[in-house]
């Protein structure tokens, strides 16, 4: 359900914990969040949608956007996969 180069990052950003509620909540819900694009690949519909996660200061996980990708049409059945994440730019310092 997650990519291993996905897996990577979030270790890498402290966020591999972060994605257990979004990895939860896409199995009910597999369109989560606003859809980015569609795209066809090899012959089949691939849903691209993005979410995000706020920052938990207590671990030092900074916002995150989620972007996973969700194919419900056959030839294969339906399968959603969290295909990236990414940390949000910091705010700018307060003047």
């Amino acid at each position: 359900m997650i990519t291993d180069r996905t897996a990577q990052r979030a270790k890498e950003l402290g966020a591999t914990e972060a994605l257990g509620a979004p990895r939860a909540e896409l199995e009910h819900r597999p369109r989560l969040g606003p859809p980015i694009r569609a795209v066809t690949e090899g012959g089949q519909q691939v849903e691209l949608y993005s979410t995000r996660i706020e920052a938990a200061p207590a671990t030092a996980c900074p916002a995150l956007n989620v972007v996973h990708a969700y194919a419900p049409a056959p030839p294969w059945p339906p399968t959603v996969r969290i295909a990236a994440v990414v940390p949000e730019d910091p705010p700018p310092p307060a003047p």
